[in-house]
């Protein structure tokens, strides 16, 4: 008995962690409550007891039945209580309350909480030697055995996300967000930007009347503005800002008269950093600089808030979305989709070590670059070039295909996808 409720103990304590315990906490009476803190405030030593506690019984009552069947038995006793001990210590002992132990995890912690306390005062003194031989032991074989691992880790939290969203506990929706905060923190700005290329931006030397139709054809409530090239950025240009300036008729004034202060940043920063500084400065927009002080695109609140809630559409945004599916195995994929994010929609890991979009994917894989209706097979998927605009690869069809199982039909295969 006693067995069982050491080994049960000890698998209640790992099954629950430390978070379920803060929460268990929270739920329970004063007096309970002080009994989890003994636990959390070290867990280490919660679990040293058990051992302790758990051994001591285990070879005690070996001894015992030992001496007992010796008695009974003469020589013949010592292999009678070697089998029966082991299969009384395995299946009532371990196998059976740690069993239980695990499927009510919480409740056992808590009933079994009282009696560990209650044998830590007892075995203390034996708690502290044993630990003390430990930490020596460990520093003088160069291992440190402190328990400075999380309790709960990101890789911990994306299975668990996992495990939800097969049993419906979670919805598909719910684990992208979740999994969009958790990588928050190591995403870059270049990694969520719009690049240079596509930037909406306007000479300062525009006009107010003839910044409205940049406004009105790109839906923007805000411009960069440069001077002679997109790298010399001058400021930002308001939608708001110029309201007055139309009121009044100033039709024919220079937008630089109306610009504000732009952001500016290096592309290499934590979107999580990012975050904060457009936040405290109240600013939506930032000018993202390379290596060697040119502008390499531009990023919104928007963008670094879609990295957690998914695609945000408003009343401005016609076009489609950046991964649609066209029909049953078909998707169409704009080719500044990340890598990731295609081969977390996709279910399938698309790699590349050159490159972090689909598009620097397709080039990477062709050498060159490809013209529309070019196509490649990456394991179960035919990917085809849609759109070329500019020596940039736009748009891209994703079909599923069958591969054959073996190698003669599989040579049948390309040899008719060659033809």
């Amino acid at each position: 008995m006693l067995s069982a409720i050491f080994s049960a103990s000890e698998t209640s304590i790992t099954a629950t962690g430390r978070g379920k315990l803060l929460a268990i906490r929270e739920k329970r009476p004063a007096g309970r409550a002080k009994a989890i803190s003994w636990l959390i405030e070290d867990i280490h030593r919660a679990l040293t007891v058990t051992l302790i506690g758990n051994n001591l019984v285990n070879i005690a009552a070996s001894a015992v039945a030992t001496s007992v069947a010796v008695y009974f038995f003469g020589d013949k006793g010592l292999p009678i209580a070697i089998l029966l001990m082991t299969f009384i210590i395995l299946i009532f002992g371990e196998i059976l309350p740690k069993t239980l132990a695990i499927t009510h995890a919480e409740k056992a912690v808590v009933f079994f909480l009282p009696f560990l306390r209650f044998v830590w005062l007892i075995l203390s003194p034996l708690v502290w030697l044993v630990t003390l031989i430990t930490k020596i032991l460990g520093k003088m074989i160069h291992l440190d055995l402190s328990l400075q691992r999380a309790f709960i880790t990101r890789e911990d939290i994306e299975e668990m996300l996992k495990i939800g969203e097969e049993s419906g506990a979670i919805e598909d929706d719910e684990r992208r967000m979740i999994k969009g905060i958790i990588s928050f923190e190591d995403t870059r700005a270049y990694q969520v930007m719009v690049p240079r290329m596509d930037m909406v931006a306007i000479p300062d030397m525009t006009t107010v009347g003839g910044s409205i139709e940049t406004f009105r054809q790109y839906g923007h409530s805000r411009v960069p503005v440069y001077e002679g090239d997109i790298d010399h950025i001058k400021g930002i240009l308001y939608v708001k800002d110029i309201i007055m300036p139309l009121y009044n008729g100033n039709y024919d004034d220079a937008v630089i008269n109306y610009i504000r202060e732009a952001l500016f940043v290096p592309e290499s920063i934590k979107i999580s950093d990012l975050f904060d500084i457009m936040r405290s400065k109240r600013v939506h927009m930032a000018i993202l600089v390379d290596e060697y002080g040119g502008t390499a695109g531009l990023i919104t609140m928007e963008d670094l808030l879609e990295e957690i809630v998914g695609e945000i559409q408003d009343e401005y945004d016609t076009e489609v979305p950046p991964i649609y599916k066209e029909s049953e195995g078909i998707y169409i994929v704009d080719g500044l989709v990340n890598l990731e994010d295609l081969s977390e929609y996709l279910d399938y890991p698309f790699e590349c070590e050159d490159a972090d979009s689909v598009a620097g994917f397709v080039l990477s894989h062709f050498g060159r670059f490809p013209v529309p209706r070019e196509s490649f097979i990456y394991g179960e998927w035919n990917i085809e070039v849609m759109e070329v605009d500019q020596h940039r690869v736009k748009r891209l069809r994703f079909s599923k295909v069958h591969i054959p199982s073996n190698e003669s039909e599989r040579d049948e295969y390309q040899e008719d996808r060659d033809a």
